[in-house]
């Protein structure tokens, strides 16, 4: 999607279905980091869309209060709005301390500059150190976590969602169908896909989904889900949708994203779809257990974060279900 004339049929497909917020990022898109905003602000999506974006956050030092600043105002500029929906801290930056980038984010937030705080990829004992420090020091406290989720990624049921739950945060999860895994995208090794382990992206995907043990429990449930003619995705982003331990009343949703127009519409019916099959949503609920050593992280407590996508990425809030592209 490079030509507005192509980011705007992206859009559209996505409004017409009754969805109106987007997730992007300073970083977005792949393969051309730093491209997404300024074509989602060339088509003034602004004005028909809530945006949420992130601050740069793979570099150690990405969270000092000078770049936090810059880059708040840099989103503004580029999306051509006056103020952002969320601001999400990408990842934690450990080189830097938390409490600058708090103050950081306080300060460009009683500027107005966007209305919610949001957290991305953090662990459980990190949001509770940014909560800790926002509620000393009297900053804007994150109201909103984003974070990989799915049947295979439910460690933050443990220990995450509790302290979500306590502190009035939202959870918005990403990759709610695995990336692609669930499809059977990774037996292909498609050329510049999600699982070819040639580029970064590739690789990071490959070395979290690819075990033996993760490739077992899922062709079990797969077969389970084939029985009722569901594929593997929809059955994975149906189960993150209705079975999940997302819940409307707390706000959460799932961020989905596509490569064609075709993809938006498909997602969006699969989302629509409601519960699976009883014995399809046993199959799928199962697999988180059935992995048991090899589970895949919910946050990201060392290294740099991939990005996935076109960098539009969509929002399907868990209401009816809630979506976001």
């Amino acid at each position: 999607y490079d030509t507005p004339d192509q980011v705007i049929a992206y859009l559209d497909a996505f409004y017409k279905r009754g969805y109106k917020q987007i997730d992007t990022a300073r970083n977005y898109s792949t393969g051309a980091a730093g491209t997404s905003e300024p074509r989602l602000g060339a088509v003034e999506a602004g004005k028909r869309f809530i945006i949420d974006t992130k601050v740069k956050s793979r570099e150690p030092g990405s969270h000092t209060r000078e770049k936090i600043a810059e880059d708040v105002d840099t989103s503004l500029e580029e999306l051509r709005i006056d103020q952002i929906n969320i601001e999400y801290l990408h990842q934690p930056d450990r080189a830097t301390p938390f409490e600058e980038t708090c103050e950081a984010i306080d300060k460009a937030y009683r500027e107005g500059k966007f209305k919610k705080f949001g957290l991305s990829n953090f662990t459980a004992g990190e949001v509770a150190q940014v909560l800790d420090i926002c509620e000393r020091r009297g900053f804007v406290k994150p109201s909103v976590y984003q974070g990989q989720y799915n049947p295979l990624v439910r460690g933050g049921e443990k220990e995450l969602f509790p302290l979500l739950r306590k502190n009035n945060m939202a959870f918005y999860a990403w990759s709610p169908a695995g990336g692609g895994f669930f499809a059977g995208n990774y037996k292909t090794d498609k050329e510049g896909g999600r699982f070819d382990k040639s580029t970064f992206l590739g690789s990071f995907y490959s070395a979290l989904y690819l075990k033996p043990s993760i490739e077992a429990a899922t062709e079990k449930a797969l077969a389970v889900a084939g029985k009722h003619s569901i594929s593997g995705h929809a059955a994975a982003l149906r189960w993150t949708v209705y079975h999940s331990g997302l819940d409307a009343k707390y706000g959460d949703a799932i961020i989905v994203g596509a490569s064609t127009i075709d993809q938006v519409n498909s997602n969006v019916d699969i989302a629509e779809a409601g519960p699976l099959p009883d014995d399809a949503a046993i199959a799928f609920e199962a697999l988180y257990k059935e992995v048991g050593a090899d589970e895949i992280p919910y946050a990201f407590k060392a290294g740099p974060l991939g990005r996935h996508g076109t960098g539009l990425d969509t929002r399907l809030e868990i209401s009816n279900p809630a979506i976001t592209t």
